[in-house]
């Protein structure tokens, strides 16, 4: 496609470039298109001067190319004057399915910038209050029972929080895996199920872990952020094999990012705190160190042991990796997973296991129901960590 300029040029300026734009399957590219007014992260007159939907492209970094100058042009009236001109040249690349809408993020952004977050301030106590989101698996039957849940969770351990404030120094906010249902190749019928489609899923889990960061940084405490990679997140499945790119490709750990560009874009503009971020890529967990004790977070889908009962199995499967990375893990104390749906902990040899309740609807994974008859309450784990505990915890609460 291309756009000539049809304005007319100072006397012995050369005419303006033909702007054109060179569209791919991946993306775009702009060559010297012509606009009257500067472009400030907007693109949509660009593209609308070919027909295209600028929501479809998002621009890559540093190929941004601008140039200005003055002309003159014909006016209504028979009159010249002189205006400003820019020329524009760029390459794009197509925004994946899975992207966030401009509109949601927009709405997000508009939002939190009218009502600024506190910065964080230093506290005296030593604890860190760490809550724990686990597999709300949105998307599927009871998708409004598992907001509803995962809202009450986080509310209740905020205001709990607020009661142990002289205590408590920072917040962690743990995204554990299987935030979404996802639409086939994890179970048979999955995609006849489902409530919602990929991307209603996506933005549901967007919109509520903005509005969980959100609800946390209103404590003014220092802020940390983890997610990891689980097994509905894998989109690109074959079957229920193995993901035909890499686990790390995982929608659980995409919508992080997706958030922390927006958190990162506030902070910038003083509209909210600086969040330190933890997101997991290929390795199943993340591992960090929060009031002096070192913890590992993970969906638990790897950790694959050998014993009679999932606990059993994770745990045997947990020590396994601390005899293979005893550099790396020799020292953590506290283990967290999710994936099997109930809450659990048994200790070993000093340290703790704590297994998170599903924020699911209740009852509503019906192949254990069906099969095994097995089902637990909805809930969200919650507890303060620091090393002067004895355990390492203390105040743990499912709400």
């Amino acid at each position: 496609m291309s756009l000539a300029d049809d304005a007319a040029n100072l006397p012995g300026r050369e005419p303006a470039n033909k702007g054109s734009i060179d569209v791919t399957g991946d993306g775009a590219t702009v060559n010297n298109v012509v606009v009257e007014a500067p472009i400030n992260d907007d693109w949509t007159t660009v593209f609308a001067l070919f027909n295209l939907n600028a929501s479809e492209f998002e621009v890559v970094d540093d190929t941004v190319r601008m140039s200005t100058w003055q002309q003159s042009k014909a006016q209504d009236d028979g009159t010249r004057d002189v205006v400003q001109l820019y020329s524009y040249s760029a390459r794009f690349r197509r925004r994946k399915a899975s992207d966030i809408s401009p509109e949601t993020i927009a709405a997000w952004r508009t939002s939190l910038q009218a009502n600024p977050l506190p910065q964080a301030r230093l506290a005296d106590g030593d604890n860190t209050y760490v809550i724990l989101v686990a597999d709300p698996q949105l998307g599927k039957k009871g998708t409004e029972e598992a907001v509803a849940n995962w809202r009450r969770g986080v509310e209740e351990h905020i205001a709990l929080a607020r009661t142990l404030a002289s205590q408590i120094s920072a917040i962690h906010i743990a995204f554990m895996g299987d935030e979404t249902e996802g639409v086939c190749n994890n179970y048979g019928n999955q995609s006849h199920t489902v409530e919602l489609n990929m991307s209603r899923q996506l933005e549901l889990d967007f919109d509520l872990r903005v509005w969980t960061i959100k609800e946390a940084a209103s404590l003014g405490l220092p802020l940390s952020v983890s997610s990891v990679i689980s097994n509905h997140g894998e989109w690109t499945r074959n079957g229920t094999k193995d993901p035909v790119t890499t686990q790390g490709d995982n929608a659980s750990t995409h919508i992080a990012r997706q958030t922390k560009k927006l958190f990162d874009e506030l902070a910038e503009h003083g509209a909210a705190p600086r969040i330190t971020w933890h997101i997991g890529a290929g390795d199943p967990a993340v591992t960090l160190t929060l009031s002096g004790v070192p913890c590992y977070f993970s969906h638990g889908y790897i950790e694959k042991g050998r014993g009679s009962s999932s606990e059993t199995r994770t745990r045997n499967a947990i020590e396994r990796q601390i005899l293979g990375r005893t550099e790396e893990l020799g020292a953590t104390s506290l283990f967290f997973t999710a994936h099997y749906h109930h809450f659990y902990s048994q200790e070993f040899e000093g340290r703790t296991l704590f297994g998170c309740p599903a924020l699911e609807a209740e009852r509503s994974s019906e192949y254990m129901l069906n099969q095994y008859g097995v089902w637990s309450p909805a809930g969200l784990l919650g507890l303060v960590v620091g090393e002067h505990h004895q355990r390492g915890w203390s105040n743990l609460n499912v709400f």
